[in-house]
């Protein structure tokens, strides 16, 4: 088979641009991540030697025999450089990669790449075979068997590099370190079987680039994808130095041994490693006293105004001997803060700022079993905003909200502090009076009519006045239940509301509802 072969060259030519893509997202994207910046050269390197080589199958013309199969090795040149230097930078040894190591890898290449392009002056490349060589090269002079020795060292060591990590590793490391391992060895596979049993629909292709390809889409895919390389083994300087957490270690002496910059930043001035934990925490006299003979311990402190959670635990050696604490802390204010928020949104009506129907219920349980055993006054008010349709009708539903926050307010200033006022629904209100018989609830609930009634409230385009219809009743006795006072309730309402609104009417099971004009 030769040129062309467009199957080969679309196939070549999305492998390419699919690695030039992925190079560019992870190196503005995901630079961060160990090894991406190598990974971003390693699949520019990949898409170079693609698309070169899928222009050579395409059989476009090049400016001189042979251009679009010589320039595609600048790409197989590069790759196994940047494939090691990936490797180096996810293994955690970095300390390696500094500009004369790199330059030193480069200098084969770069080399192999200039005797290529010159090779009609002396043969060193080609060793007089291009004949051989016009759609992969097949045998060639020392220069191209010294370059392929060289660049499968290079992938050797960095497989070499990829196994010692998998196999200190544990866990989710163990489990990346692998993907990457089998993502690796792809190559040598692929080569390897082309070598044996040819190959296949394509026996003059070279299927390297094609190969490489899918094992540096495969490593990018789970870089952009899974996160998969945000999670690599760190040294302890990494993993320790840069926690927002407070970490120290204490000997068996409760002398400090080791601690980190957060940690660090609690100490008394002038802290040294040795120091006692009760010198070095001067201001902290009562918590180092609380803990200082602690094993094990997770709770959580109140420091000035800052609320900790506190983590003790036992260090032991080989031979499961204790030899020291590890103590660490992290500060869960701004946490306990929105916990608290949280829990006042679930039981707060958003608008009203009152107890919303849940909780209202709950404590009005409460407080019927406490009015039962203590046999005790108890008084359920139940209040209707009078007209409210209209107000909405007429000014729009943000004026109804408006005048709902209003008289929500006016009840919580007007009742007493252990009177609990809840909202319903709608514009329908309660009011719980503990220890209030009817006659005086009433009289409170007079009052209340006549402040809100006497109060206007301002839309925004118009000042308003509003007033309540409000229906009582009494706890009963023993055997009477919430359900029950809220049924009275309602129906004493209901009779304030079809007796002219504006009122309170009070449900007397003898003698009818009392109404107060």
């Amino acid at each position: 088979m030769s040129p062309p072969n467009f199957l080969y060259s679309t196939i070549l030519f999305t492998a390419g641009f699919t690695c030039l893509l992925l190079s560019g997202v992870i190196r503005y994207f995901r630079s961060e991540a160990a090894g991406a910046k190598p990974l971003a050269f390693f699949l520019l390197g990949l898409a170079w030697w693609d698309i070169t080589y899928a222009v050579f199958w395409a059989d476009l013309p090049g400016p001189r025999p042979y251009f679009w199969l010589d320039i595609t090795l600048a790409g197989a040149f590069v790759a196994p450089t940047a494939f090691l230097v990936f490797a180096l930078d996810f293994s955690n040894t970095r300390h390696l990669l500094n500009r004369r190591f790199i330059l030193a890898l480069l200098i084969e290449p770069i080399l192999a790449f200039v005797l290529l392009w010159t090779d009609p002056l002396h043969n060193l490349y080609f060793g007089g075979k291009r004949a051989l060589n016009t759609m992969r090269i097949v045998d060639a002079g020392p220069i191209h068997w010294a370059n392929i020795y060289y660049s499968y060292l290079l992938i050797l060591v960095a497989f070499l590099i990829l196994f010692g990590v998998a196999r200190r590793s544990k866990g989710v490391y163990r489990s990346q370190a692998t993907i990457i391992l089998v993502a690796a060895v792809a190559p040598w596979i692929a080569n390897t079987g082309v070598a044996f049993f040819g190959g296949g629909a394509l026996p003059d292709a070279d299927l390297t680039p094609f190969v490489f390809s899918i094992t540096a889409l495969a490593i990018a895919f789970a870089l952009i994808r899974h996160r998969l390389l945000d999670i690599v083994p760190v040294a302890r300087g990494a993993l320790i130095e840069n926690m927002g957490e407070g970490v120290l270690v204490l000997d068996l002496n409760n002398r400090i041994v080791d601690v980190n910059p957060a940690a660090r930043k609690e100490l008394t001035p002038g802290f040294l490693l040795g120091d006692r934990a009760e010198t070095s925490f001067s201001r902290l006299p009562d918590l180092v006293e609380r803990f200082s003979d602690v094993a094990h311990a997770r709770t959580e402190i109140i420091v000035e105004d800052a609320v900790l959670d506190l983590s003790i635990s036992t260090l032991r050696d080989a031979k499961n001997r204790p030899m020291g604490r590890l103590v660490v802390w992290r500060d869960i204010t701004e946490i306990k803060q929105a916990q608290k928020k949280l829990e006042r949104l679930a039981i707060t009506d958003e608008l009203t700022l009152t107890h919303n129907r849940r909780h209202f219920m709950e404590l009005a349980e409460k407080q019927i079993s406490h009015a039962r055993r203590r046999e005790l006054p108890l008084t359920l008010a139940m209040i209707d905003l009078d007209y409210f349709k209209e107000i909405n009708d007429r000014h729009g539903h943000p004026a109804g909200d408006k005048a709902l926050a209003a008289l929500a307010a006016t009840l919580r200033w007007n009742v007493r502090d252990f009177d609990i006022v809840g909202r319903l629904g709608g514009e329908e209100f309660a009011v719980l009076m503990p220890e209030t018989d009817g006659q005086s609830a009433s009289q409170a609930a007079e009052r209340l009519r006549a402040v809100v009634a006497d109060a206007p409230i301002d839309l925004g385009t118009e000042t308003v006045y509003i007033t309540l219809s409000l229906g009582l009743t009494e706890f009963a006795d023993e055997e009477d239940t919430l359900s029950s006072m809220l049924y009275r309730a309602d129906q004493a309402l209901y009779r304030a509301k079809n007796t002219g609104r504006n009122r309170v009417v009070l449900w007397n099971e003898g003698a009818g509802e009392k109404v107060s004009p």
